[in-house]
């Protein structure tokens, strides 16, 4: 008997396996169905219906041939699956009349509707833009290889960094921009809902270095309007974009000056870097803070990978999923509190205060 409840157990393990394993091989469909769904304007189709739509309506609206409802029907199945679309059994009208779906809003598809405030949709476009995503099927070949150029797998891939590749593609060079403002918002009332209002007291000028098209800063600006705030990133970045009263955008390179001013905001930006790379920007930011006897701060917005027993599976996830990103993507990387205090006093700062963020970021105040 024993024989037998061995084999048993094993092949029951092997099962457990193999559902483990097709799981995790397909929930890439998962994500190419999300990235459909926003392609299609599904969130945004269902919003100003004001009830629950049946299939027919809801191709109507997005336009989808009669030919390929059916086809739909399925995707929407996938969409409710995984919570972005709530699913029911409409109400027949008689007795003859056939019962069918019908298809409304949830909390998560909301956040990925086109123009809401904090969306997250140019996010999750720009993660699996076929560009994005096509480095992570080189990174097997790229860590094989022995030679240290190319630095990271886009560039085996693309045949250039991102920065080139953003700098030469229009298309790519929006997505990137609208995806790092999206959640510039939510940040943004996150850091003072934690800190509180006193985190900006006292201060007459902030820079937001790399902040692209402002989304952080515009909300900043606004909360803020007794503090002057100041855009810096590349020329290609901000051409054409329009500040306001206390708001403006300037041209530069954060690797050879920031611009003096009483603090300076790092969102999502020293993770895309080496830390040699890193250390530079942090030095002329410490420069910038220090500028004619001042002693401000650098308040830095990014990921700190913590203890796992300490961390839900899901934030941790999400925090080791973006280091991965990072190393197929840009020569950066997510890093721990030990490695931030590294960076920290490399470039000669003297102490500095984590605050972690409701969700999987943190905020870090450095001081000089």
């Amino acid at each position: 008997m024993d024989s037998v409840d061995n084999g048993a157990t094993r092949e029951s393990e092997i099962v457990q396996a193999h559902a483990h394993l097709w799981t995790h091989a397909f929930n890439s469909i998962y994500s190419m169905s999300l990235k459909c769904a926003i392609d299609l304007g599904i969130p945004d189709a269902l919003h100003p219906h004001g009830h629950p739509m049946t299939l027919p309506e809801l191709a109507a609206a997005l336009s989808v041939p009669p030919s390929k409802a059916a086809f739909l029907s399925r995707l929407m199945v996938v969409l409710a699956q995984i919570g972005f679309v709530s699913q029911r059994k409409s109400a027949a009208k008689n007795d003859q009349e056939q019962l069918g779906l019908t298809y409304s809003l949830t909390p998560i598809s909301q956040a990925i509707r086109k123009g809401e405030p904090g969306g997250l949709s140019p996010m999750v476009s720009f993660i699996l833009d076929p560009i994005i995503q096509g480095p992570l099927h080189c990174l097997g070949e790229w860590l094989k290889s022995e030679s240290l150029s190319p630095r990271m797998p886009f560039v085996m891939k693309h045949g250039k960094s991102v920065w080139e590749y953003t700098a030469q593609d229009e298309g790519l060079n929006r997505s990137l921009n609208e995806a790092m403002a999206s959640d510039g918002p939510v940040i943004m009332r996150l850091i003072v809902e934690k800190r509180g209002r006193q985190l900006f007291q006292g201060l007459r000028t902030v820079v937001d270095v790399g902040g692209g098209i402002g989304g952080l800063v515009r909300e900043a600006a606004e909360a803020f309007p007794q503090v002057e705030w100041m855009v810096l990133d590349l020329p290609h970045v901000v051409a054409g974009l329009e500040g306001t009263r206390n708001l403006k955008f300037v041209s530069g390179d954060m690797f050879k000056a920031v611009p003096p001013a009483d603090a300076v905001l790092l969102k999502w930006i020293l993770h895309d870097w080496s830390d040699d790379e890193s250390t530079k920007i942090l030095k002329q930011c410490k420069a910038a803070v220090t500028s004619n006897g001042k002693k401000g701060k650098v308040m830095i917005i990014d990921i700190v990978i913590g203890d796992e027993s300490k961390e839900d599976g899901a934030t941790m996830g999400i925090k080791l999923c973006s280091d991965m990103m990072m190393m197929a993507i840009v020569a950066g990387k997510e890093r721990n509190e030990k490695e931030w205090a590294k960076l920290f006093q490399e470039a000669g700062f003297t102490e500095y205060r984590i605050t972690p963020l409701e969700g999987f970021r943190s905020l870090i105040e450095v001081y000089p």
